[in-house]
């Protein structure tokens, strides 16, 4: 079976999507040529091309601990149900080699450290994207994948990353030691903001993630992108 490592390590531009549960709001946007979420509801949408600097993403990778009934679906996973606002097909499902016992902070489960593969056409576009949706938890992706294979990640997305046991302001403390260029996000993850919560048990099982030189986020114009259970997401440069 293909190993996780070896095909990250094929591209050039990722975008990360921790504890994404089923929502895939983020293909959405970048496919779609980063319109805001009104634009691409709409039935007459079309997608814009990409006019940005920096690189669009060729790849997706999304994590959460659950659902792993819903993603063994394979092909038949209707993805209207989880963000895309456009046609779209899935040319492509693969499993890839399972991680063993990767969660530190959440029990390990029978389905824990499951990858599936997707190849999807979205938004019309020629080329496809390939999304990496893994059974396992944000912070061992981050620090036993991306960090200690030095996997450059290029853009984070999180959207309603409210905890339970952990929190994004963590991530978003050492988002620039990943390479991250842009961040986008709502409130929940913005560091010493609204009282922000204790990642204790983050430290303690990961203590490797906790940040020498904290990453900034430093907002942009591009507001209101997309909305969650907990407001807006906007964009910002990482500094």
């Amino acid at each position: 079976m293909r190993n996780i490592i070896e095909e990250l390590k094929k591209y050039k531009s990722i975008c990360f999507y921790p504890s994404c549960g089923t929502d895939f709001s983020d293909i959405d946007y970048f496919c779609s040529g980063c319109l805001p979420r009104e634009e691409r509801k709409k039935e007459s949408a079309i997608a814009e091309p990409w006019n940005k600097s920096f690189l669009e993403p060729e790849v997706f990778v999304h994590s959460d601990v659950n659902f792993y009934m819903e993603f063994e679906a394979g092909e038949e996973l209707d993805l209207n149900e989880y963000g895309i606002n456009s046609k779209y097909k899935i040319l492509e499902f693969n499993q890839l080699e399972t991680i063993k016992k990767p969660n530190r902070i959440n029990n390990n489960l029978p389905f824990s450290g499951q990858i599936f593969e997707y190849k999807i056409k979205v938004w019309e576009k020629e080329k496809p994207i390939v999304l990496f949706f893994c059974l396992c938890e944000n912070e061992y992706l981050i620090s036993q994948i991306f960090l200690a294979n030095k996997i450059p990640i290029a853009y984070i997305w999180s959207k309603n990353w409210n905890g339970g046991k952990t929190y994004g302001t963590w991530l978003a403390r050492i988002a620039k030691q990943l390479g991250v260029k842009y961040f986008y996000t709502d409130w929940l993850c913005l560091p010493n903001f609204r009282g922000e919560p204790s990642n204790k048990s983050v430290y303690e099982k990961y203590p490797e993630l906790k940040a020498n030189n904290i990453s900034k986020l430093e907002r942009t114009d591009n507001h209101w992108i997309e909305e969650g259970a907990h407001g807006w997401v906007d964009e910002f440069v990482v500094i």
